[in-house]
Order: C-alpha cells, then sequence, then structure tokens
C-alpha cells in the first residue's frame, strides 16, 4: 500500500471563524437584551411625557393667582383700551381722556440740501430734563445737517434727529426745503429737550410742546407721561389711543370663564391620554397573546391607583365635587367625561365656587393642588415612582455596557488563543506533510493526503 500525503495543512479556514464567532454569542445575548430594554425605556419615556402634560395642565387649576383668569372690556376701545393681570380687582371703572401725552418736537429752518451746505459753526448743547447734557460739535463750513443728526444720534442720550425733505412750500415757493427734527424719545413734561440758541447758529424752533397724558379716573384727575398708565390700580394697564373730553368709557373688569374652561379642558384631555396610555399596556393583544412593553411594571399601575385616588376629592365648599360642576368618571374604562354647557354654567353662575373646588385656599388644598401633588411625588428625582425607575433604567443599561466591554475584551483574547492553536496546528501538519513528500520522493511512490489528515 502506498503513502499519500497532502500538500496542504487540510484545516477549514471557516472552522476558526466559528470558533470565534461561538466566542461572541454571550455577548450578543446582552445586546439583545440591552436592546430591548432600551424600547422599553423608550415606551416608559412617552409615558413620563404625558404624565409631565398632566402636570402642566394642573399648574394652571392649582393656586388662586393661577386660577383666576380675567378680561378687561372697554366700551371705547377706538379711545381706550386695557390688558389686567390676575392681580386686579373684577369691576367697573370709568374713563375720560382729556389730554394724550405729546413728545416735543423741535424743528430747525431749511437748507437747500442735506448733505452739502454747511449749516453754522460751534457747539450745540442738548439738554433733557432729567438733567443729561450733551455737546454737538458744528464744525466751520464743515458740518452739514447730516452730520449734525448723525452726532445727536450717536450721542444716544434721550432724543433723535431725522432730516426731513419737506419738498415744495406752496406759501413760500422759493423756500429751502430740508430741515432737521429733533424728537425727545420720552414723552410728557419730563421728556423736554432744550437747545442752547446763543451756541450755534442753527436755530430751532417748537413744533411741539411736550405735554402730559390728562385723564379722569372715576373722576379723579390722573396725569402721566406716557400714554400707557400702570400701577394706578393692581394689575390694571390703561392704554389711551385718542383724547376726547366729555366722552366717559367705560373699563370693566371680569373673570374670563372661557380660558378657565380651556385650561379645565386641557387637563381633562391629559388625564384621560395618561389613563389610556395605562390601560392600552395590560391590554393582551389577541394575534400575539402578549400585553403592553410595561405591562409587568408595577410603576403604571400605582401611578394610576394614586390619581383615581386624587379624583376622589371632597369639598366642603358650595360644590363638593367634579361631578357637581360636570366632570364625570366612566366607570368602564376611568376616563373623564367633561359636560361643558354644565362646567361653563358653573363657572358663570359661581366663578370663586368652582375655584375653591380646585385651589389651595385657607380651608386646605383643592382638588387640582391635590392632584398636583400626586404628580410631583412621581416625578420626584430622589423619591418619586418615574424618577425612582428612570434612574432603575439607567443603572440596568450601564451595566450591560460594562457587562458588554468585559466579554468583549475576554473573547477578543480567546479569539486570539484560537488564531495562534490554529496556526501552531496548521504548522505542524504542514511540517508532517513536507516530511511525508519527502519519503514518497525516495520510495518513488505518489503522494497523497496522510490517513487521517485529509
Amino acid at each position: 500500500m502506498g503513502v499519500r500525503v497532502n500538500t496542504g495543512s487540510g484545516i477549514d479556514p471557516g472552522l476558526v471563524n466559528k470558533l470565534i464567532e461561538l466566542e461572541r454569542q454571550p455577548i450578543k445575548q446582552i445586546e439583545s437584551r440591552k436592546k430591548d430594554l432600551e424600547e422599553e425605556r423608550k415606551t416608559f419615556r412617552e409615558f413620563t411625557q404625558l404624565v409631565s402634560n398632566l402636570g402642566q395642565s394642573l399648574n394652571a387649576l392649582r393656586n388662586p393667582s393661577d386660577f383666576r383668569k380675567l378680561k378687561v372690556d372697554s366700551s371705547n376701545p377706538d379711545l381706550v383700551d386695557a390688558t389686567v393681570d390676575n392681580l386686579a380687582v373684577p369691576g367697573s371703572y370709568e374713563i375720560e381722556i382729556r389730554h394724550l401725552a405729546k413728545t416735543q418736537k423741535l424743528l430747525t429752518e431749511g437748507f437747500p440740501d442735506k448733505d452739502e451746505t454747511p449749516v453754522g459753526f460751534g457747539y450745540m448743547t442738548v439738554e433733557l430734563d432729567d438733567g443729561r447734557r450733551f455737546d454737538v460739535d458744528i464744525d466751520p463750513d464743515a458740518s452739514t445737517l447730516q452730520d449734525v443728526a448723525k452726532k445727536i444720534n450717536e450721542a444716544n442720550a434721550g432724543c433723535k434727529a431725522v432730516i426731513l425733505n419737506t419738498k415744495e412750500n406752496l406759501e413760500d415757493p422759493n423756500a429751502d426745503s430740508y430741515r432737521l427734527l429733533v424728537i425727545s424719545e420720552k414723552s410728557g413734561k419730563a421728556g423736554k429737550v432744550m437747545v442752547d440758541p446763543d451756541t450755534t447758529y442753527l436755530e430751532f424752533k417748537e413744533q411741539m410742546t411736550g405735554r402730559n397724558l390728562e385723564m379722569l379716573f372715576e373722576d379723579v384727575p390722573v396725569f402721566d407721561d406716557d400714554n400707557s398708565v400702570e400701577g394706578l390700580i393692581p394689575g390694571l394697564v390703561i392704554n389711551a389711543k385718542r383724547a376726547e373730553p366729555g366722552t366717559k368709557i367705560t373699563l370693566k373688569i371680569d373673570f374670563d370663564s372661557e380660558k378657565t374652561f380651556e385650561s379645565i379642558g386641557t387637563f381633562v384631555d391629559s388625564y384621560n391620554k395618561v389613563s389610556e396610555f395605562i390601560d392600552k399596556q395590560f391590554q393582551v393583544n389577541p394575534q400575539t397573546n402578549k400585553a403592553g412593553t410595561l405591562s409587568r411594571d408595577s410603576t403604571l399601575k400605582q401611578l394610576q391607583r394614586n390619581l383615581q385616588s386624587a379624583l376622589q376629592y371632597q369639598s366642603n365648599g358650595k360644590f363638593r365635587n367634579l361631578a357637581e360642576i360636570g366632570i364625570t368618571s366612566d366607570p368602564k374604562t376611568g376616563a373623564l367625561k367633561l359636560d361643558a354647557t354644565k362646567v361653563k354654567k358653573a363657572l358663570a353662575d359661581d366663578y370663586n365656587g368652582v375655584a375653591e373646588l380646585f385651589v389651595q385656599t385657607e380651608n386646605g388644598a383643592g382638588f387640582g393642588t391635590r392632584m398636583s401633588d400626586t404628580v410631583r411625588n412621581a416625578q420626584n428625582q430622589q423619591t418619586g415612582v418615574l424618577g425612582s425607575k428612570e434612574r432603575e433604567y439607567k443603572r440596568t443599561l450601564g451595566s450591560f455596557d460594562d457587562d458588554i466591554a468585559r466579554k468583549e475584551r475576554a473573547a477578543s483574547q480567546r479569539a486570539e488563543g484560537i488564531k495562534r492553536k490554529f496556526a501552531a496546528l496548521e504548522g505542524l501538519i504542514n511540517g508532517m506533510n513536507s516530511q511525508g513528500q519527502a519519503i514518497a520522493a525516495r520510495l518513488g511512490v505518489a503522494s497523497g493526503p496522510m490517513p487521517g489528515l485529509s
């Protein structure tokens, strides 16, 4: 029988890769678990966002200053309008605008152009009523209207200058049309601008005299250097638009039931989205026979119980619970139902009574405050169920990353070991094949694979 010797090692190169791949199987398993947990965390964060939206909606129903929403109506908005905040006192107020606040304006004589003709020489002193003053140097034969306007504006000292092109003057066709207008940036007497006439050949005349706003508020004379009056009574800003002496305007401040209804409606919608999300997580899909991603998480059920408990609040005021103002709970789904007609009627009949049902008062915390506290407690980063769950996700995912990195290092070391062993084995087999070929050559027999190596 002849000796057959193989010229190669006979080792399948793919075998090494398969062995290395087997070493990575535990890593793939951890990576799969990490991916599943990341998907779960993504779903959980969708839930926390819904809870956050609920908390934001409750911020408008938590405290008296947040719940109270006011509006103001003017009997003649062309003459006067106004804005209010929650500090204003509901009621009607009578106003008469006698004079609007005016801004002082000073005007020069005419010049044939704005950027060629010198306007004089010396310096011009501009003084404001608040004590500020500055000088504008006018160089002989080198200062035009444009130069003077630029220096005034660059001083940024309470007045501004513009160049007017009045064009043709029908009363005096030969009059020059370019004129410098200096305007106080503050209306009223406090915004007065004075130009010293002895320091320059550039002369001004008063085109408009600055004056204060004059009005009657409930027959009380009121003056202001601006046409927007703040601080007259808390929370009210009066905007005078046109003077019309003798005309009485009524400003009526009242509760804004529509905006309050919108806030209540936003809360109901936000609550129902949270409730619906939780319910869906525990519904079993008939096709997969599996519940939602978070069905094994007790956090959702715990928060749902806390929210439902807050819904059971009973007040000692006119309205004892939400049902009495038109908000009821569906016994099957737990979703809230809002009867818009009934809620709006309750607000119209007794706005303060509805507010007392929701807000924090001297008698204690209302429904809105209690449910808001429930959400805030859940969101607490240290002790809340949502904050604790988020920390758990972060900790577990970090542990996965550490485990993967550790196993990657170990797998890389074992892979290098496998490569070295197979390289050594391949070298040994190649050496044996070489010896077989040499023996075959001496014996004069055909070479072939060595038994057991083909």
